[in-house]
């Protein structure tokens, strides 16, 4: 061969040599930006591609040793090819240093630009169907290498053990979950409605029967020795379909009536007694989760539970309603008064009652509270906490630049609180904003 044919063949491998580092680079960034999560789904679909794709990035130690080394052999012959050219060909007969210097620098610009940048750039725009396409030659990239990828990830286990408390931490946290829907919903992928309920259904299981139940001071229940004509009125009153029986003290709750049973003894018979209709309940404590509770429930065919303190009296009650509340959001019926836990005001603050969920309170008016040693759940139960005594109307505390304003206490229950922002928090999100 003339010195002609060896410059086009030189050129020729040189082209190869750089279009197989776009190949590695390109491999590199779609598997480690593809979406696992819709490659299943292509999986599931009977794509054996996207099942292929799957297989390979399940060992992702061996998919990234291959992948690196194949792009350095061929970055290296390229580079050496590069340097033959220029010495022998392009700058034959010259300063031997400066060819190589330029060499390196030509190489250098057409690797990164055509062997790495754009290739890169277009497989993280197409990272799934790149992903898909390429698999079947890196399979065989990856059986190629094998002997030599295995020394590389052996060599990197040794030199980074890690404890089994390491190796057992989940590769996505619910947090980082929620993030991910927080994004998705940004995209407009989902709307903000099923944002939310994607979201409660996740923190669900968090819940406990504690945080959400109706205290004992609301429940409505009915003397198991009460007369018929008490105990409609008492349906009427409240238009509650399932009234607690009780036997001499709340604290002796023997079970729940449900209003079509007491009716139709209403008027079948004057001879069946309470008891007759009297259906059996549930008792949990205020740790058990709602998630558990629901299961319970459903199994039992019940739609109440009384909920018990350490001694085994009445807290409250729990009610199925309650449950399916805390994922779609408040039910309301044509016998219910629409009372919101959180309203804000003309003036920027938040009337919230004193029976409000003070975590739902936060999350609601972006207010933060530092609640230190508080057990409880309750915005009531937080400015008792604070103030350390039964508060009057008027009754105001100050914390981290929130003014809190107790507006009505009944029976020694706070029952509103009005919640404001001082101005120091307000000009310091001004301050933010014109940043």
């Amino acid at each position: 061969m003339d010195d002609t044919q060896w410059l086009i063949a030189l050129f020729v491998i040189l082209a190869v040599l750089v279009c197989s580092s776009a190949f590695f680079a390109l491999c590199e960034t779609s598997y480690t930006s593809m979406n696992r999560i819709r490659m299943k789904n292509y999986a599931k679909e009977g794509n054996k591609k996207a099942e292929k794709a799957l297989r390979i990035s399940e060992n992702y130690d061996r998919l990234i040793t291959t992948i690196l080394i194949g792009n350095n052999f061929v970055n290296m012959a390229a580079a050496t090819i590069s340097m033959m050219l220029f010495v022998n060909y392009l700058m034959k007969g010259g300063d031997e240093n400066m060819a190589a210097a330029l060499s390196s620098i030509a190489i250098t610009l057409v690797v990164l630009t055509f062997g790495e940048i754009t290739p890169k750039c277009i497989a993280k725009e197409r990272a799934e169907k790149l992903a898909m396409r390429v698999s079947g030659v890196l399979s065989a990239l990856i059986f190629i290498f094998y002997p030599l990828s295995a020394i590389f990830v052996g060599l990197k286990k040794v030199l980074t053990r890690r404890s089994k408390e390491e190796e057992e931490i989940p590769s996505i946290t619910e947090e980082e979950l929620i993030v991910m829907i927080d994004e998705i919903e940004e995209e407009g992928t989902i709307d903000k409605y099923e944002s939310d309920l994607i979201k409660s259904a996740i923190e669900f299981d968090d819940i406990t029967v504690g945080e959400m139940f109706t205290p004992r001071v609301d429940v409505t229940a009915v003397e198991i020795k009460a007369e018929k004509n008490e105990i409609k009125e008492m349906f009427r009153d409240t238009g509650f379909s399932r009234i607690p029986v009780y036997n001499g003290t709340i604290d002796r709750i023997v079970g729940v009536i449900y209003s079509k049973d007491f009716y139709n003894l209403y008027f079948e018979s004057e001879s069946r007694k309470i008891n007759d209709i009297i259906r059996p309940v549930k008792f949990v404590p205020t740790t058990m989760k709602i998630s558990a509770l629901l299961k319970e429930l459903q199994k039992s065919k019940m739609h109440m539970a009384v909920v018990v303190d350490q001694y085994g009296g009445t807290m409250g009650i729990v009610t199925l309603e309650d449950i399916v509340e805390e994922l779609i959001g408040e039910i309301w019926d044509e016998s219910d008064e629409i009372v919101h836990a959180v309203t804000e005001n003309e003036d920027g603050s938040h009337l919230v009652l004193g029976g409000a969920n003070i975590h739902d309170m936060m999350e609601k008016t972006g207010v933060k509270l530092d609640l230190g040693d508080y057990e409880g759940h309750t915005m009531g139960g937080f400015v008792l906490y604070k103030l350390g005594r039964i508060p009057l109307n008027g009754d105001s505390l100050e914390m981290e630049n929130v003014k809190l304003i107790v507006k009505t206490v009944k029976n020694r229950r706070i029952r509103e609180v009005v919640v404001m922002v001082t101005k120091a928090v307000e000009e310091e999100g001004k301050e933010e904003a014109s940043e």
